[in-house]
């Protein structure tokens, strides 16, 4: 029988790389200016950056964590990121039990009782 841990763990998103992270973030935030009809000019004075951090932004480069939440605040998400913060993915049960303060948590803790026997 599978653990807990182990049926939470496969409804996971996969998560991109540490390379792969920028040129998605990238595409994404081009795809979110692209619906509000901006120009990348617009939406670096909204977010008050240069046009060429836009730009090296969308083609997948690296940028600061300041400039991604200078970003992501003039896209309307600056409550999507609070809320993110406030559900973080535990690595597991007892992760989740620390964060919240309790005692450990097992998998045999939460497992259900059998209502017919095992044939």
């Amino acid at each position: 029988m599978k653990s807990l841990d182990d049926l939470i763990s496969r409804h996971r998103p996969k998560v991109p790389s540490a390379a792969e992270f920028p040129r998605q973030v990238g595409e994404r935030i081009r795809r979110q200016r692209m619906a509000f009809h901006w120009r990348q000019v617009d939406l670096a004075e909204r977010a008050g950056v240069s046009e060429s951090t836009i730009k090296a932004m969308e083609k997948g480069s690296a940028i600061s964590s300041d400039n991604l939440l200078r970003l992501l605040l003039a896209l309307g998400h600056g409550a999507d990121v609070l809320k993110m913060l406030d559900a973080p993915h535990y690595p597991n049960l007892d992760a989740q039990a620390r964060f919240f303060g309790n005692k450990s948590i097992s998998a045999r803790t939460l497992a259900t009782k059998r209502v017919r026997p095992k044939l």
